[in-house]
């Protein structure tokens, strides 16, 4: 009786928290404007891909725009720009397509456990319900696709003995890493799973996925003239890692889904005494991984991947319960899920939020965004937009990624001249932030030469500001 009562809350919680996360997605597919730092320069890749247009191009020279990650999610979306225009939605909806799959494969997975069908539902109910998945997954960026091929990868690996299935995962895996390079971690664990199983399948899947990509890495970096290798790979490698954000992230993951955490550590425990399998190599190194949250430009996104991989974990564990004790299985996901219950806009969405993150857009964050988005279009000079998505929306021009230009300044990869003598000279007649990421030398040039005309407060947390040139040279402050 227990049990099932159990077994009832928790198929409630699911149900709950995956309309919760489907009334999110779809307010967020449908917002026509920016709601995350990055949208609007994937935005602008999808764009440049779909004019033939290079990418990873030299910073010293407009666009100052970083291209941080390889070309596969931009190069997706850009199929759909000449379909769509250049708008958010398509960019989103692939976000949140590539989540239905990660649902389906966690499920799938859960189901191939073989202990019923409640395993799937907590493992469904743990991914729908995590705030980082709700924080994040409606956003036209690159993770949720990155990460829908890597757990696939594991999950094929897992699951399909033979020469097939290591093909098939290694495929997977090598889709993962030209999408987002830090999805190495799955090709790390399939590897090392495959190779204690015998080393000549550890190796013919390592080169499945190493020589073509070496040969796409060599050629891309000739055709741009060592530009990929400068956004994509020193670019990421050289980030700062702070250690009390990276304390502060993973305890606040740990702290959210203890329950899940803890079943997965105790199956871990059982589950590396013999040869482990791709999931039970997968979950260390994807919580270990998770410390990589402590990078200076990361955000909640490096938290959805070991929620994936316990996600993974938690099925085998439900199984390995002894009869005696088989209500834990039921009582731990229910807790779980009672620990990860929140309602838009009001709690439990904002966890390490900044910004719009985690916020469901509202009728006057769509004013706001129309606001700029005419003011923007009807601009007769050239502005910089730093919620790049209203330029590019209106045919513009982005010229500079702000907060990846104050990260190459201070590797000492960027020089500030080029941009400051543009905002003093007029070159633009009109600046708009949101986010004050810009470096400091450009901050103080905008605060010299423009003046604040107009202050735009979101319900979300930004303040919008609009700022114009002032030929005189007195600008404004705040």
């Amino acid at each position: 009786m227990i049990r099932r009562g159990l077994l009832v809350a928790v198929a409630l919680l699911v149900v709950l928290q995956v309309g919760v996360l489907a009334y999110h997605l779809a307010l967020t597919i449908a917002f026509p404007y920016d709601l995350n730092y990055g949208e609007g320069y994937v935005l602008f890749d999808a764009v440049r891909f779909s004019r033939g247009e290079p990418v990873y191009v030299d910073l010293q020279q407009f666009p100052m725009v970083r291209s941080p990650y390889p070309p596969l999610y931009p190069l997706v979306w850009s199929a759909l720009v000449p379909f769509t225009g250049p708008v958010f939605w398509p960019g989103r909806a692939l976000s949140v397509a590539a989540l239905v799959g990660l649902a389906a494969v966690v499920g799938c997975n859960a189901w191939r456990v073989r202990a019923g069908v409640w395993p799937s539902v907590a493992a469904i109910g743990l991914l729908a319900a995590s705030p980082f998945v709700y924080e994040w997954a409606g956003y036209a960026r690159v993770d949720l696709l990155a990460l829908f091929f890597a757990t696939t990868g594991v999950v094929i690996a897992q699951t399909c003995r033979g020469w097939r299935g290591v093909i098939a995962a290694a495929g997977l895996c090598g889709l993962a890493l030209w999408t987002k390079q830090t999805t190495i971690t799955a090709t790390i664990a399939v590897g090392v799973a495959l190779t204690l199983r015998s080393w000549r399948t550890g190796t013919t899947f390592g080169l499945l996925i190493g020589a073509p990509s070496l040969v796409a890495l060599v050629w891309l970096n000739a055709a741009t003239h060592g530009e990929f290798m400068r956004h994509v790979l020193e670019g990421n490698a050289t980030n700062p890692v702070l250690p009390l954000r990276a304390t502060i992230y993973v305890g606040t993951f740990l702290a959210l889904h203890l329950p899940a955490v803890a079943a997965a550590l105790w199956w871990l425990r059982r589950a590396l005494g013999g040869m482990p399998s791709p999931v039970a190599v997968y979950l260390p190194i994807a919580l270990f991984a998770a410390l990589s949250a402590g990078n200076g430009g990361s955000s909640v996104n490096y938290l959805i991947e070991p929620l994936l991989a316990v996600a993974l974990a938690v099925p085998f564990a439900w199984r390995a319960l002894p009869a005696p004790a088989a209500v834990l299985g039921p009582m731990l996901a229910a807790t779980q899920l009672v620990l990860l219950v929140h309602w838009p806009n009001t709690f439990g969405t904002t966890y390490l939020g900044g910004g719009a993150l985690g916020y469901t857009p509202t009728p006057v964050d769509a004013a706001i965004g129309a606001r700029l988005d005419a003011l923007v279009r009807t601009e007769s000079g050239e502005i910089i937009a730093e919620p790049a998505g209203f330029a590019v929306r209106n045919g513009r021009p982005v010229y500079v990624q702000p907060i990846d230009l104050r990260a190459e300044q201070l590797q000492g990869r960027w020089r500030s001249e080029p941009l400051t003598e543009a905002l003093a000279s007029g070159r633009f007649s009109t600046v708009i932030t949101a986010y004050n990421l810009f470096p400091a030398e450009a901050e103080q040039a905008i605060q010299a030469h423009f003046a604040l005309t107009e202050s735009l407060a979101s319900p979300d947390g930004l303040t919008f500001q609009v700022y114009r040139y002032q030929s005189n040279g007195a600008g404004s402050s705040h």
